[in-house]
């Protein structure tokens, strides 16, 4: 089974390859990872010559244009990486009956009210990168390929830019901090979500094996358990004073939605798999931080 990964050196991208080099990667699978420099999804003939070119059997998109203020004015850039490139894919994988594993964020809701979003709640999203995903999303659904939508949230990791690593880095050089407090969401470690997703495409690949059929759709993927930004900066930080704000004094050019609680029912339902919560995943990730970290 041949996987073909875009987006190799984003957190989700970095997990997956760290994940096809430990023992849960499956026996004969190999992955073949791409990042922007060596295909670049704004391009559709660059895009079309690597997918042709990997002869793939599964296709995993973990590519975004995820600068969600930046997208409010590089719109076009925005649109070509996040609603044109994963259509394209889609339509490669359907004319090929190949599954495509895609993956999509709780920006495509606008998050009004308190209770947790489920995958049939309307795209209503308040920024250009929303609106975009949620394009790219319906593109993938209205293919017709085999498609795993996993709707995540608030995603971070001991790599790259993220949250965490902001925090720890703030954290050290001021004695307090002023974080968002409401917008409620579940963070998202990147290592369980690659290997809660490759235990969902096995499941699925097994499903239709079994004749059951592929369970094609939209899933809510995230860590269990919901916080505020100023929440989560609080356990990523025990020892700093954190003060929390509201969105209206820490204005910026895209709107965030106040409320990303994302229901993993259905996840739960049809992959039989519950999320970790994100309080252990945090742990994980801030021992490897300070593991890399000499």
């Amino acid at each position: 089974m041949n996987l073909l990964l875009f987006g190799a050196n984003g957190q989700l991208g970095k997990a997956f390859r760290a994940l096809a080099e430990s023992e849960a990667f499956p026996l004969g699978w190999t992955l073949q990872a791409l990042g922007s420099q060596d295909c670049d999804l704004s391009s559709e003939s660059a895009l079309r010559a690597a997918l042709e070119g990997a002869r793939p059997d599964v296709v995993i998109n973990a590519a975004a244009y995820t600068a969600v203020d930046l997208a409010e004015k590089e719109q076009e850039k925005c649109e070509s990486i996040n609603a044109r490139a994963p259509a394209l894919v889609a339509q490669f994988c359907a004319e090929r009956k190949i599954p495509l594993v895609h993956y999509s964020t709780d920006y495509v809701y606008a998050g009004a009210g308190s209770a947790e979003r489920t995958e049939q709640e309307p795209h209503e999203p308040l920024n250009f990168y929303g609106a975009s995903k949620a394009r790219g999303d319906e593109a993938v659904m209205a293919s017709g390929c085999d498609h795993l939508i996993f709707r995540t949230s608030w995603v971070f990791s001991h790599t790259g830019k993220n949250f965490v690593l902001t925090m720890l880095r703030l954290g050290a050089e001021r004695p307090e901090l002023k974080i968002v407090e409401d917008q409620i969401g579940s963070p998202t470690y990147a290592p369980d979500l690659a290997e809660y997703s490759l235990h969902a495409l096995m499941r699925a690949l097994e499903r239709k094996l079994e004749g059951k059929g592929f369970p094609s759709g939209v899933y809510h993927l995230c860590n269990s358990g919901q916080t505020s930004w100023a929440g989560f900066a609080r356990a990523i930080l025990p020892n700093t004073r954190v003060i929390g704000i509201p969105s209206a004094e820490y204005p910026t050019p895209a709107r965030r939605p106040l409320n990303s609680r994302l229901s993993l029912q259905k996840f739960i339902h049809t992959f039989g798999l519950t999320p970790r919560p994100w309080q252990e995943a945090l742990e994980v990730c801030l021992k490897k931080v300070k593991e890399s970290h000499g």
